[in-house]
């Protein structure tokens, strides 16, 4: 059995595209190799946008302009080159290139964040101007949990505006499909809970240092867990169920018989090849039970990150730089997951994490470092003491727990094998 799932977790692990007499002579041609016709067509744009046969006209540009198109010619070279030529991943839809564009774009973000981390917190701040002009202005502090009163009397126009602006602000649409999305990657009930409860604990535990976490205890208790959490991780388990019981079997876009079905072959390009049941078994051993752990550690790490860098960056919620960010991190998740349940799964005992799950532990701890060099001295309130009991009691019963159950595996080995 063991063999079994481990020659599966490999299989899962190899890029799974397919040999070239396999695919469907409508599409063979995209999966062609076209390295020696874009290299030409780059250099041609690069003659063009670089002015290179025109240097009287390229010298008219400001010197803050030149270093602007020659920083995001570099960044178009370099992603050029990774959709062409990096290793394929795991996954192979829409097209494995896109996937490769994906790990480009992960490696561009972790170089400019190494960037950033140089700097000094000021400096940091002006830079970010040049992505976006309203940047490098001080955020106004927003608390949600000024007033927790589910009834205000002495409101003319809303004697109930705090529900009412809680529950029709924007970012609960954001936070239902955030949630949605950790449930179809994922896909564990459970570990969406400890997330879901694990994030709320996060909140309440940097409250005193960050004002948008100080929420009532019906916004965090009733509108983020039992209604935007549970309607996500609700909605995204039902899709989980969806994929995983379809059948696929794929018919190349020629054989199909009809324009309707020829269009909708099409669109479920952009769905899944296939549909991998994700074993995590937390409670398999004190080992896995560690792995799964750092899983929802990162999830969470990641998370945190967003609101410790808009403070310490001066980014408001609103810009699209927040948005970017997030879209970006959830195309590096997608493979990251995949590649991080193959690893689990994979019972070889010399083995390496696929090259997803590298960039984002890496870029997590760069993010991490980021707000811990530009947060110093912002944040003044010290942490309350009984939060202090809390999570060093929660510390010590943990490792208690892992020792008395690692004691117990290993009688149960010792009594196994006399």
């Amino acid at each position: 059995m063991e063999a079994a799932a481990a020659a599966a977790a490999r299989q899962r692990a190899r890029p799974r595209t397919p040999p070239a007499e396999e695919y469907d002579p409508w599409t063979a041609w995209l999966y062609k190799p076209r390295t020696i016709s874009v290299l030409l067509v780059g250099a041609c744009l690069l003659i063009w946008a670089s002015g290179a046969l025109d240097p009287e006209g390229a010298a008219s540009h400001s010197s803050s302009t030149s270093i602007k198109r020659g920083v995001w010619a570099m960044i178009a070279v370099f992603l050029a080159y990774c959709t062409l030529q990096a290793p394929s991943t795991i996954l192979i839809r829409p097209h494995p290139a896109f996937w490769r564009l994906v790990h480009g774009l992960a490696v561009v973000y972790l170089v400019a964040l190494t960037f950033l981390l140089f700097q000094n917190r000021d400096d940091a701040r002006r830079f970010m101007k040049h992505l976006s002009p309203d940047l490098g202005v001080e955020l106004p502090e927003r608390s949600y949990g000024a007033d927790c009163r589910l009834y205000v009397p002495e409101n003319p126009k809303n004697k109930f505006i705090n529900i009412y602006e809680t529950l029709f602000d924007e970012f609960v649409v954001a936070h239902v499909l955030g949630w949605w999305g950790k449930a179809v990657m994922i896909r564990n009930q459970a570990l969406l809970w400890v997330l879901s409860i694990g994030f709320e604990l996060m909140e309440l535990t940097f409250r005193h240092m960050l004002p948008n976490f100080n929420e009532c205890w019906w916004d965090s208790i009733i509108l983020d867990i039992l209604i935007c959490n549970w309607f996500g991780i609700w909605a995204g388990m039902h899709t989980v169920r969806y994929f995983d019981g379809k059948t696929y079997e794929w018919v190349g876009l020629s054989r199909q018989p009809s324009i309707m079905g020829k269009v909708k072959r099409s669109l479920s390009q952009f769905t899944p090849a296939q549909w991998d049941k994700d074993q995590w078994q937390p409670f398999m051993g004190p080992l896995r039970f560690i792995q799964v752990l750092f899983l929802c550690v990162v999830f969470m790490m990641v998370e945190l990150n967003t609101f410790f860098l808009k403070f310490c960056l001066w980014i408001p919620p609103r810009n699209p730089l927040v948005v970017y960010r997030l879209i970006l991190w959830w195309l590096i998740a997608i493979p990251t997951i995949r590649e991080y349940n193959s690893y689990l799964q994979d019972s070889k005992p010399v083995k390496k994490v696929g090259a997803f799950c590298w960039l984002s532990v890496a870029i997590c701890i760069v993010e991490l470092l980021i707000c811990m060099k530009f947060g110093h001295g912002l944040f003044h309130d010290p942490m309350p003491t009984w939060l202090i009991i809390f999570w060093r009691s929660a510390g010590v019963a943990f490792v208690i727990f892992l020792l008395a159950w690692s004691w117990r595996n290993h009688q149960k080995f010792r009594r196994k094998n006399l």
